[in-house]
C-alpha cells in the first residue's frame, strides 16, 4: 500500500512539474519567434529604388509593403534627371 501511494505521488508531482514547465516553455517559443521577427525585419531593404514608368497602384503597394517593414521612415521622392541626390539631411528640400 505504501509503494502504490509513493509511486502515485511521485507521478503526480512528475505530472504537475510538466504542467509547470509548459508556460515558461510557451514563453521562450514566442519569445524566440518575436526574435526572429524582429531580426527579419531589420535585414529588409533601407531604401526602395523606382526606375522608369510605374503605375500608381504598384507604387503605393511599393510604400505600403516599406513602410511596414520600417516603422519610423521618411520618404523623399526627387527626379534624378533634374536633381542630384543630397549628401546630407540638411540639403533636402522641404
Amino acid at each position: 500500500m505504501e509503494d502504490s501511494v509513493l509511486i502515485a505521488g511521485t507521478a503526480l508531482m512528475f505530472l504537475f512539474g510538466w504542467f509547470l514547465m509548459k508556460r515558461p516553455d510557451r514563453f521562450l517559443d514566442e519569445n524566440q519567434k518575436h526574435i526572429k521577427e524582429s531580426s527579419e525585419q531589420q535585414q529588409a531593404e533601407p531604401c526602395v529604388h523606382l526606375v522608369g514608368n510605374i503605375s500608381p497602384d504598384e507604387l503605393e503597394e511599393t510604400f505600403s509593403r516599406f513602410r511596414n517593414s520600417h516603422a519610423h521612415v521618411e520618404i523623399v521622392i526627387y527626379d534624378s534627371e533634374q536633381i542630384s541626390f543630397p549628401d546630407n539631411e540638411s540639403d533636402w528640400a522641404q
